[in-house]
């Protein structure tokens, strides 16, 4: 039992000491040499540029259904919020003019 745990705080710390490591190298080659803006943000468009194509994108009747199901719900509750602030309105203006 105990052999496991030093075992795998041993992991651990091996794992916190690649990861330090890891950030201290952020924007440099393997070889140490520091690595320009551009070129930096180069590869971060290429890596976007893969990861977008590895999407799964809805079809167009996925979309145009899930977008008119959305419009409907908005106008929906749009509709109703109005309706409830506009006859609070109404009953508490009839309530303070009542005592008059």
């Amino acid at each position: 039992m105990n052999e496991m745990n030093r075992e795998m705080r041993r992991m651990s710390e091996r794992e916190e000491r690649l990861a330090k490591k890891a950030d201290r190298n952020v924007g440099k080659y393997q070889s140490g040499e520091k690595v320009s803006r551009l070129k930096r943000v180069s590869n971060y468009m290429g890596e976007v540029k893969t990861e977008l194509k590895r999407v799964n994108w809805p079809s167009y009747s996925t979309l145009s259904s899930f977008t008119i199901v959305t419009v409907v719900t908005i106008a929906f509750f749009t509709f109703f919020i109005f309706g409830m602030d506009f006859s609070f309105k109404n009953t508490l203006i009839n309530l303070l003019s009542f005592g008059e």
